[in-house]
């Protein structure tokens, strides 16, 4: 069955303010470039790359509110600080994601999930709860701006009617400054391994 996902995302370090000021040019990129270079690594050893990509290279600090300020992410989180802001998808939503069927419009089911990272490392853990009594583990590593989780557990109750999950796979990526592209492939007992859903977000602010 074809389902269509419509989410807003929310990443910050506490509770944003309504007064938050929009950032000034000072936090960008001179280059369509600048997303791989901190992807490979070269804001730690290049001066250019540091001066000319500061929002890949994670250096927006200074007139930002705190808890929108990736440079103010605890120690542990600073793997995954590139998903701080406010990010919405197509249709929008408020912090969950609606799933119902193309054809009849009946509502499937809605997801929460938490995002954990390991303490000092680029381990990733993300835990997924949905209102059909379903949960889902998954785990994977943070490399650059790319993040990619596979699944290592699921919880259902007994009289679910889905079928069951084999296997999944989460890539979330950071394409440029102002775009996160999240791709899942499931595998179930009747299906191969097939893109499931596909969601491309755009970043409001910071």
């Amino acid at each position: 069955m074809r389902i269509r996902i419509f989410l807003w995302l929310f990443f910050s370090l506490t509770h944003a303010p309504t007064g938050a000021k929009e950032p000034n040019s000072y936090c960008k990129d001179y280059s369509a470039q600048c997303i791989d270079w901190a992807s490979g690594g070269q804001c730690e050893v290049s001066d250019w790359v540091q001066k000319n990509c500061k929002f890949s290279c994670r250096k927006c600090y200074g007139f930002l509110p705190k808890h929108y300020d990736r440079h103010s992410a605890p120690p542990d989180l600073k793997p995954i600080a590139f998903l701080v802001g406010r990010w919405r998808s197509e249709f929008g939503g408020k912090a969950n994601a609606f799933a119902w069927g193309i054809n009849n419009k009946e509502s499937l089911h809605s997801e929460y999930g938490f995002l954990t990272v390991k303490n000092r490392t680029n381990m990733v853990g993300l835990t997924t709860v949905m209102n059909n009594g379903f949960t889902t583990v998954e785990e994977g590593e943070v490399t650059g701006n790319k993040i990619v989780l596979k699944l290592v557990d699921v919880g259902r109750i007994s009289w679910s009617r889905d079928l069951p999950v084999l296997d999944m796979i989460r890539e979330i990526t950071l394409i440029d400054e102002n775009t996160l592209e999240q791709r899942l492939q499931m595998e179930t007992l009747t299906h191969r391994m097939q893109d499931h859903t596909f969601i491309r977000y755009t970043r409001t602010f910071p």
